[in-house]
């Protein structure tokens, strides 16, 4: 029964382990998973992450060049090098995408609206409204292949400060390449399977991203990444699944013969207490004899702190003996009955040998010294042999005493370590109790230049620089009395009476009753250390190149004086500086001359200026004057800003010496009055920047004051701008057609006009919102709709006979004809939508060719080659030059209406139109005339042989429908 019992006790206790052992395999293994996914989850989000942060790049150069970019594909294939796993980057202004690298192969992405996209609209409108980086995807490119796409809204300032949405700038990610970095086949080199997915925003359901198996994962361990607007899931497990069942059955066989050895044990154990009971009287009389002998030596024993280890002429140990308090040495199972050299390092090997043999010369050995591990690490021992007496030779045996003295090793160490910190280049001083100076080190001396003959025996008072208030060093020594220590920065002074600054420590020593007993100086020459600050603080609130406060420090000072200014009742005023036609001198003569300019006219500004008041360089040619206490009466600070604006316009009307060349520059100035803080910073700064407009429009070199009226203009301004960036992303804009008739009256194409009807403001006219387009860049985006709009509009002429013929002319303004890929794109247009490039005909203006006349040339060149036709609008209101002329690749000459419109009654307006239709001849162009509204203007311009007519008298611009039905009624009358 004892046997039975002890089995079942010993199985229920042996499943018991085995069970904890397996659960704890578990728990590791699933450790084990985590912690590999959680570093594959790292790795991945820290790609994207990378990746993404490419199109902070973009924004920032687009931000630099006002919403142009120069040579983006350049700059930008040069950056995917940069951004491991990018595949494409793009510019999407308003949306839509126009730039783009590389171009190979992303040519259909050209054109590509995000915004209204249904698949990745919801991402781009996101990011456009929050103004934060969005992710988009997994998802199916418009280049092809799987991705994801990052993109960032990019905010641009206005003339009028403000900021407003300038588009997109946008990374393109390819999978699996992204992944390649992320060393997810780690996992699988670790027996484990993994799966990348999210839930998908729209439908909830699981998107896999990527996986090593098609298998359900069982119990996976999950790793969430943590990504713009969303959030991804590693998921890792076995590929074997986490079960152990095969791996437990030697642990099940080993209890089960443990179970059968504690029952027979307990067997045994029955027949051996019977066996004993005889015994046990005359074993318990000896053994109280042996106990009482063995209590006595083992409290001998017991008392010496040393390890005694009983060792023969060989190192063989038959004895040890170690003090309950001892640190082992080593333990005793690993020395008793052994050679110490099969124990201990050979260093500490030898050394006890060279000990046992000096005993066994002259009888002891002391003091040795050796290290040998121990339980807790390998520590430093000293060691005394003794030779015992009366055996022979061969049986010779020692008694070793073995001391842990590693304690006393580490504080020797402490101490060399301590001097040596001592010594160091931090300059100390240690004084005692009444703070006379003990000792100092050599640091000390080579900073103060105080020798130890100098300084012991004194207090530290030599070192006063005399720059702080007695009150200073009060404070100083009542925190280091009551808080025991003190830190901070100090002036003090050398040997040779140098100023220098410093940091210094100050630290009480205490004995054990609490009493300060020392005092720890420490300094260090901080010198370089201001010297940096210094030049940090100059470089974050001073302008590099002039010296002059930069935007930071004006804005700092601007606020300081306006609560000055609420409280003295005084007023100030702001003059905002800008340069008249600084650009010129830059292209001209190079910025380095330019950088000269900005330099002379800093000094000229400053001599200006009364002592408190302030001239910074806001950027590029902008300065800002800040005029201090000037009058508490309007009139009189009105007064006194304009006697220093004119004092500005004189001073600037001196030439300037540029590297030896006189140069002269004039100011525009814009001034605005302020008292208090009722305006916010901003606001002035806008005030007077308004006012510095109108003295530009004024004819410039003149200075204007702010006028509220001002202000109702700008923000009108500014309510239109935000109207058209609503308007092209709500798609309000219409194309209406005016025919264009030829000299027997039959309809040969049309004028596409871009028309607005507002939902609130009704019908915008052109003139209101086209010219405001072209100052904010909008132009860009509403011509490429317009031009998109109408090779649509061509193609699906194109199968119909009565309109196949017709031509469509398009306006193209200077700042979209002027984009580097503004050829690529037109042709890719006509590519995409299938327009016959032949009905296509682009209008020019003349002010396109004032600048940049070879590169127009060249891409009227291109496009032309092509089939593209090109007509020169408003011909003889311009600049151009006949030299230019003859070699544009036109097809026709446009009269202005502006000649058209005085035809019968203005003899040279009527000799304007005849000298413009022979030219147009005698080059070989054909010639249009456009506001035609009277017969007899139709019929005198007929006469001198006019080609074309559009006009009022003709047909009025109108819908596509409308347009449509009267060419069907005039083929239907023809026929």
């Amino acid at each position: 029964m004892v046997a039975a019992a002890a089995f079942l006790v010993t199985a229920l206790l042996s499943s018991l382990v085995i069970v904890e052992l397996e659960r704890r395999a578990a728990q590791e293994a699933r450790m084990r998973a985590a912690s590999l996914a959680s570093g594959r989850a790292q790795a991945i989000q820290t790609t994207l992450e990378r990746a993404l942060s490419s199109t902070y790049a973009l924004a920032a150069m687009v931000r630099q060049g006002g919403g142009h970019v120069a040579d983006f594909e350049g700059v930008a294939t040069e950056m995917l090098s940069l951004y491991p796993g990018v595949a494409v980057l793009g510019l999407s202004p308003g949306g839509v995408i126009q730039r783009i690298a590389p171009l190979a192969g992303n040519e259909k992405s050209i054109g590509f609206d995000q915004l209204r996209d249904p698949k990745q609209g919801k991402e781009a409108r996101l990011a456009r409204d929050t103004g934060k980086l969005t992710l988009a995807g997994p998802l199916n490119l418009v280049q092809g292949g799987l991705g994801v796409v990052g993109r960032l809204p990019v905010m641009l300032d206005g003339a009028s400060g403000q900021s407003h949405f300038w588009g997109l700038t946008y990374a393109v990610i390819r999978f699996p390449q992204a992944l390649s970095g992320t060393q997810l086949d780690q996992l699988k080199l670790a027996g484990l399977e993994y799966t990348l997915w999210r839930h998908h925003p729209d439908t909830g359901t699981i998107q896999v991203i990527t996986t090593s198996t098609d298998a359900t994962l069982q119990a996976p361990v999950e790793q969430t990444l943590t990504l713009p607007n969303g959030q991804w899931t590693l998921s890792v497990a076995p590929t074997n699944g986490w079960g152990f069942g095969v791996s437990v059955l030697p642990e099940i066989a080993f209890a089960l013969f443990l179970s059968l050895l504690t029952a027979y044990a307990a067997k045994l154990y029955i027949t051996l207490k019977n066996n004993q009971s005889g015994q046990e009287a005359l074993i318990a009389d000896r053994t109280r004899v042996i106990v009482a002998s063995q209590d006595k030596l083992q409290a001998t024993l017991d008392a010496i702190p040393d390890l005694i280890l009983e060792l023969d002429i060989e190192g063989i140990c038959h004895s040890y003996h170690a003090s309950p308090t001892d640190t082992p040495f080593p333990p005793e199972e690993l020395i008793l009955g052994k050679n110490i050299r099969a124990v201990l390092p050979q260093a500490a090997a030898n050394a006890m040998l060279g000990a046992l043999r000096q005993a066994l010369e002259v009888g002891y050995s002391k003091n040795r010294e050796l290290l040998a591990p121990t339980t807790v690490g390998p520590q430093w021992f000293e060691m005394s042999i003794s030779r015992k007496y009366g055996a022979s030779p061969e049986q010779q045996r020692f008694i070793v005493l073995v001391r842990n003295i590693n304690q006393r090793k580490q504080t020797e160490t402490d101490l060399r370590i301590a001097a040596t910190a001592f010594n160091a280049q931090e300059g100390m001083a240690i004084t005692d109790a009444n703070e006379r100076v003990l000792r100092i080190n050599l640091a000390f001396t080579e900073i103060t230049g105080f020798t130890e003959e100098d300084a012991v025996g004194r207090r530290l008072d030599f070192l006063k620089s005399g720059l702080h208030e007695p009150e200073f060093y009060e404070a100083m020594l009542e925190t280091v009395r009551t808080t025991g220590s003190w830190r901070g920065d100090i002036w003090n002074r050398r040997k040779n009476g140098e100023v220098f600054p410093s940091m210094c420590n100050v630290t009480a020593v205490r004995d054990d009753a609490g009493n300060v007993t020392h005092w720890v100086n420490s300094l260090m020459d901080i010198t370089s250390r201001k010297a940096t600050e210094e030049e940090v603080n100059k470089l974050a609130f001073y302008d590099p190149l002039t010296g002059l406060p930069n935007r930071r420090l004006l804005i700092d000072r601007l606020r300081h004086y306006m609560a000055a200014s609420s409280r003295s009742g005084l007023m100030g005023s702001l003059q905002f500086i800008d340069l008249d036609n600084f650009k010129t001198l830059n292209d001209t003569l190079g910025h380095d001359m330019g950088d000269l300019l900005l330099q002379q006219v800093a000094k000229r500004l400053t001599d200006c200026m009364r002592e408190g008041d302030t001239v910074a360089r806001l950027g590029g040619d902008e300065f800002v004057v800040l005029l201090v206490d000037i009058s508490s009466d309007l009139l009189e600070s009105v007064a006194a800003s304009k006697t220093i604006g004119e004092k500005i316009l004189a001073t600037f009307a001196l030439p300037y010496k540029l590297a030896g060349v006189d140069y002269q520059v004039t100011p525009s100035i814009g001034i605005t009055q302020f008292q208090g803080t009722k305006d916010s910073t901003d606001e002035l700064l806008k005030q007077a920047d308004l006012a510095m407009y109108q003295a530009k429009a004024a004819g410039r070199n003149t200075l204007r004051f702010f006028d509220p009226a001002m202000q109702a203009t700008i923000s009108a301004r500014v309510a239109m701008e935000t109207d058209i960036r609503h308007g092209i992303a709500r798609g309000e804009f219409l194309l209406y057609y005016q025919p264009q008739i030829d000299r027997a009256g039959h309809v040969v194409g049309a004028e596409v006009l871009l028309r607005w009807p507002h939902p609130v403001r009704g019908m915008v006219p052109p003139g209101q919102f086209i010219p405001l387009a072209e100052d904010t860049g909008q132009i860009l985006p509403l011509g490429n709709w317009v031009l998109e709009t109408a090779c649509a509009q061509l193609k699906d002429w194109a199968g119909q006979t009565d309109f196949s013929h017709l031509t469509l002319a398009v306006n193209v303004s200077a700042r979209q004809f002027r984009q580097q890929d503004f050829a690529p794109y037109v042709l890719d247009l006509l590519r995409y939508t299938g327009a016959n490039p032949a009905r296509l005909k682009l209008e020019l203006t003349e002010s396109m060719l004032v600048h940049d006349v070879e590169e127009t040339i060249e891409k009227m060149n291109v496009l032309k080659a092509h089939g593209i036709g090109f007509s020169l609008d408003d011909f003889g209101t311009g600049y151009s030059s006949l030299s230019y002329l003859k070699r544009l690749p036109l097809d026709q000459l446009k009269i202005d209406q502006s000649f058209v419109r005085d035809l019968m009654t203005d003899a040279n307006d009527a000799a304007i139109a005849n000298t413009v239709i022979a030219l147009g001849h005698s080059l070989g162009l054909a010639v249009i005339a456009e506001g035609v509204e009277t017969v007899p203007q139709r019929d005198m311009l007929a006469a001198q042989g006019c080609d074309a007519y559009q006009g009022y008298l003709l047909g009025r611009p109108m819908p596509v429908a409308d347009f449509e039905r009267q060419v069907q009624a005039q083929s239907q009358g023809k026929a």
